[in-house]
């Protein structure tokens, strides 16, 4: 039997050989263009970095940045790293490592990052920087705030129209981005009746849980039935110290009845969700704005939580007539 020749034999298997790299390719090339129209850009993600100065389970501020850009990632395709606990001397180096390494966009989740960002900014053109209630004078920068007296008002309100002892309290960081919702507050309650006492207690930091507890505690015996604390991670200890003495509280942040249903009139919540969509839908369209970009009640970044079942119905109406007649006073965007 007269063997195969080797000419055919090398021809056939090189189209075969041609034949799966072609169909290899165009499987590749098939894998890629899905790819792309799933997440609207090649496999080359969008670098994001979430710096926090605190923990990522608070139940407040800081863990409801990191869930929301979670949820953002999957629907976004960004790669998402995150540095939490970032202390105030370190943000500056931690904010370099991440802008030396290509990233993207720079979420620093507080207005303690605004003034290190200035710093690095100027050095990397390329990466965007964001964050809160801050300053933002380079082209890259953007400071997001909020528009608080407003809400400050709606708090001041429930809480005077709660209160039995005649006496409430707000319990906040002492930092200027603050002012504005105690001013809020302290309207809003006179509002109801200038006869009602308001205490204002002062903490240095948002993690300084031991002072917010001494402060809670100082307020309680001082008379006053009705607190409302925006310290974003020592909210927790807020509640429960308030909730031990039989004391109302008003949430922040994140909806915070679940922590005491029984003495958390309703919480004040800042939809931080919204406002990263917002960020990041702009960002990758290339239209987010650099400078200061203002939000308020009428962007639904600020919004009450449903009522706990203590609050009357005629007080509920009330709050929400009023939250309605300030959603209609939209606050300017940009600049």
């Amino acid at each position: 039997m007269p063997g195969l020749r080797p000419f055919p034999t090398l021809f056939i298997g090189l189209i075969i050989g041609l034949l799966i790299l072609i169909t290899s390719q165009f499987l590749v090339s098939m894998k890629h263009i899905q790819s792309i129209n799933q997440n609207g850009h090649s496999s080359n993600k969008i670098r994001v970095a979430l710096l926090l100065e605190g923990p990522t389970y608070d139940q407040g501020w800081n863990s409801s940045a990191l869930e929301s850009l979670t949820e953002l990632q999957k629907k976004l395709g960004f790669s998402l790293e995150v540095a939490n606990n970032v202390k105030p001397e370190e943000i500056v180096d931690v904010a370099q490592k991440f802008a030396s390494n290509g990233y993207d966009l720079l979420l620093g989740h507080g207005v303690i990052f605004s003034e290190p960002f200035t710093k690095v900014a100027v050095y990397y053109p390329q990466t965007r920087f964001v964050s809160f209630n801050g300053e933002a004078p380079h082209e890259n920068q953007t400071t997001i705030r909020y528009d608080m007296k407003p809400a400050g008002h709606l708090v001041g309100m429930l809480a005077a129209k709660m209160t039995k002892s005649s006496n409430v309290g707000y319990i906040l960081v002492n930092k200027p981005p603050e002012f504005a919702q105690v001013e809020g507050f302290r309207e809003g309650v006179k509002r109801v009746s200038p006869s009602i006492a308001v205490s204002v207690g002062y903490v240095p930091d948002f993690n300084d849980h031991a002072k917010a507890v001494e402060v809670t505690r100082e307020m309680i015996a001082s008379g006053v039935d009705v607190i409302y604390t925006t310290g974003d991670s020592f909210n927790l200890d807020v509640i429960t110290e308030a909730q031990n003495a039989k004391v109302y509280t008003i949430g922040y942040i994140a909806d915070q009845r679940y922590i005491a249903p029984d003495y958390v009139l309703a919480s004040l919540v800042q939809d931080v969700g919204e406002c990263y969509r917002t960020i990041m839908e702009q960002f990758i369209q290339g239209k987010l704005p650099h400078g200061k970009v203002m939000y308020g009640l009428s962007e639904g970044v600020n919004r009450f939580s449903s009522f706990g079942p203590m609050v009357p119905q005629e007080i509920r109406d009330e709050i929400n007539q009023e939250l309605s007649k300030l959603i209609q006073q939209p606050v300017p965007h940009g600049g």
